[in-house]
């Protein structure tokens, strides 16, 4: 799966009104866990303690247009760089009345590393086939 639904909430907004942007790396975040989950991939056993993790060592976020509560979004995700021990994801936010239109668009690089010696260490197999599958070019 590489689209995430989800409906934005009073809590997800600022005291404008409008979609706080943590707010919105964190639904990204969702989207990302929800994609792993579809492709079987258990997040929690991948991560878990003596084994590896996949921090988020950078993360931005550009808005286009404001988002409000009660919108329904559509947030599509791509792989853009796979390397052997880091990936970057690009997520694409339009709102489901007109999910041709690009209203944010953010990105997160994960690094995998051994949480034991914290050294980088290579990708698991289930991850770089689920990262294949969502794959695309630089120019989206």
């Amino acid at each position: 799966m590489n689209t995430y639904n989800r409906r934005i909430y009073l809590s997800d907004t600022d005291a404008a009104g409008v979609v706080y942007f943590a707010s919105l790396l964190s639904i990204c975040h969702e989207a990302y866990e929800t994609s792993l989950q579809a492709a079987a991939i258990d997040f929690k056993t991948l991560v878990s303690p003596g084994n590896l993790a996949l921090p988020i060592v950078h993360a931005e976020i550009d808005f286009f247009r404001p988002l409000f509560c009660g919108d329904d979004i559509i947030i599509k995700l791509s792989c853009v760089e796979l390397k052997d021990t880091e990936f970057i994801i690009i997520y694409q936010v339009s709102v489901s009345l007109s999910p041709e239109i690009c209203v944010a668009k953010a990105q997160t690089k994960h690094v995998c590393i051994n949480l034991n010696t914290r050294q980088r260490n290579p990708l698991s197999d289930s991850l770089v086939k689920w990262l294949c599958t969502i794959e695309s070019s630089k120019e989206n």
